[in-house]
């Protein structure tokens, strides 16, 4: 019947090419079954299973190994040693009480480098003081610096370009600021999540319960300005705590991860250790000019000068103890400011 096996196999240097060019696309993660689909659809090359099987084994050893564990090729993140990138961003779940969150991470060593909760993380005044503050602290300035698209960003991005305009490296000027989503800011928000087990949610649901209990009225500016002068001071105090213990505990290893394991704090202070460098470079002069041009402290208490000689008159008149030194008398002292504020009248 003049039956034959088929015999118009590809060469073997052809479908190497082929494959090498697949590998470099978005096919990279296919396995040999729908490669060998490809081979014949994309490139009108006849190929074996076993062929295509045997070139895959050699051409992409790492990727027959990843598929074999069902994982997918994922983004590594690349950071060549402390300074070399920091991530800052604003924690936002205590604001509805009246109390923002400010932070930044570094990238490598994932070492928190400030932590600060006052009475806004949108004015770009506070951020800036928190920035310039790290930049004196280290004698020098990060390489680059993450962040997002929000306003309080733009005086330190301002500054960022300033201090980095006459440096030479890539990423100098310009480069040196990278705005990006959340979901590329990753380093600060997966610290978030820690942040959270360690003391945020404690005070989220502290605060949602004097509120279901009717004595905070979380549309009233007058009780947010009430909760920042009664609690501020010891939510500082818990999170200098958790950078305390993050910044001390150490880090597992993660076979997915590049980045090294160890204490934030040792990865941060030794970076030879792990075969990286110190990546931050050198200040310019003229630092204090731009300091004391852009940059403000929020107040410590967290409220208005106003609020302040008020809720002062209030405690020296009523023999109230300030400050609280936890938070059940924090919550006491609430109760009576806003009792003795609404008799005012």
């Amino acid at each position: 019947m003049n039956l034959f096996r088929r015999n118009n196999q590809a060469s073997l240097e052809d479908v190497v090419r082929a494959i090498l060019h697949e590998l470099s696309g978005s096919s990279q993660n296919l396995g040999y079954r729908s490669r060998r689909r490809r081979l014949l659809v994309d490139h009108e090359l006849v190929a074996s299973s076993e062929t295509v099987r045997l070139a895959l084994s050699v051409l992409d050893a790492e990727g027959v190994t990843r598929r074999g564990r069902r994982c997918l090729r994922r983004r590594a993140y690349v950071n060549k040693g402390p300074n070399f990138a920091i991530h800052m961003d604003g924690w936002d779940k205590l604001k509805p009480f009246g109390v923002s969150v400010h932070g930044a991470v570094d990238g490598f060593s994932r070492r928190v480098l400030w932590l600060k909760a006052c009475d806004s993380n949108k004015k770009p005044q506070y951020v800036a003081r928190f920035y310039m503050d790290y930049v004196k602290e280290i004698n020098g300035v990060p390489m680059i610096v993450y962040a997002d698209r929000g306003t309080e960003n733009a005086i330190t991005r301002d500054l960022q370009f300033a201090l980095r305009w006459n440096h030479l490296d890539p990423f100098q000027g310009l480069s040196s600021f990278i705005y990006g989503s959340s979901t590329r800011n990753t380093r600060i928000e997966r610290f978030w999540r820690n942040m959270r087990d360690m003391c945020g949610h404690f005070w989220i649901n502290h605060f949602k319960d004097i509120a279901d209990m009717g004595v905070l009225d979380t549309s009233d500016n007058v009780h947010l300005e009430c909760v920042r002068y009664c609690f501020l001071l010891l939510i500082n105090h818990d999170l200098k705590k958790v950078i305390r213990h993050w910044n001390e505990h150490r880090i597992r290893y993660n076979r997915n991860s590049e980045s090294p394991s160890g204490k934030p704090n040792v990865l941060y202070f030794q970076p030879e250790v792990f075969l990286a460098t110190e990546s931050k470079l050198p200040l310019p002069t003229q630092v204090d000019g731009l300091e004391q041009e852009y940059c403000i402290y929020p107040p410590a208490r967290g409220v208005s000068m106003e609020f302040d000689t008020l809720a002062s008159c209030i405690i020296r008149e009523q023999g109230l103890a300030y400050p609280p030194s936890n938070v059940v008398e924090a919550t006491e002292l609430f109760c009576q400011l806003i009792f003795h504020i609404d008799h005012l009248n």
